[in-house]
């Protein structure tokens, strides 16, 4: 395969990669764990981890993971025939390749972990995500759950506030969680974070909460 094509398919496969992982991210999981679940699945190397679950009991997780899958499993083999053509019918280029075509078809690669190393990639990514919660597709639902730690009957979650929640506009005080005596630790809006919030603070749509209570409390909470 000539190089210049090799790093043009490189290319591509970081690009979904990265999409993958912010799709993933804007449906509430956290980026790190979307970033990892995101190059499980367009690998194809599967992990059970509890990360994992959380996508396949998850809707659109599932169809972000299964796109994933197909697009990996789809380049994998494109890569296969595409070698195995070049070593049956012996296809060289006609002419050498041009040294300057190999340096231009590096630049995208190399630009995008320059870009990925100095941080710029996580701010637009954080652009992308705030901007998919607000759609109907990643926000819609009342709210996500995603248990960030259990033990025994309590547990710490990480509610997702769609743009339809009926706790929009309410205040930290007046929403339904205090009914199931469940305490609200922080608030994760965008890049910031507001730690034990005042009953004052108005709950907006695409918030995380960070919640601690009972496990059964929390599923019956948002439902």
């Amino acid at each position: 395969m000539q190089p210049e094509l090799m790093l043009v398919v490189l290319t591509l496969w970081l690009f979904i990669l990265w999409f993958g992982s912010v799709a993933l991210e804007a449906t509430g999981m956290e980026r790190r764990r979307a970033r990892f679940q995101a190059l499980s699945a367009l690998t194809g190397t599967g992990f059970t981890t509890r990360e994992a679950e959380d996508i396949v009991g998850h809707p659109r997780r599932r169809l972000i993971a299964s796109w994933l899958m197909f697009l990996g499993s789809v380049g994998i083999i494109l890569f296969l025939l595409i070698l195995l053509v070049i070593l049956l019918v012996g296809a060289k280029p006609v002419k050498p390749t041009s040294p300057v075509l190999i340096i231009f078809s590096a630049i995208p690669p190399i630009a995008l972990m320059v870009l990925y190393w100095i941080g710029v990639l996580d701010k637009l990514a954080t652009k992308i995500v705030n901007w998919l919660k607000r759609s109907a597709y990643f926000t819609s639902e009342l709210s996500i759950r995603e248990i960030v730690h259990q033990a025994g009957d309590y547990s710490i979650a990480r509610l997702t506030i769609g743009r339809k929640a009926p706790e929009v506009g309410c205040k930290i005080g007046d929403v339904s969680l205090a009914k199931h005596k469940i305490n609200i630790l922080a608030i994760e809006r965008g890049d910031k974070t507001l730690a034990f919030p005042e009953a004052k603070e108005i709950v907006q749509a695409g918030d995380h909460l960070l919640c601690y209570g009972k496990t059964a409390e929390i599923s019956k909470a948002i439902q």
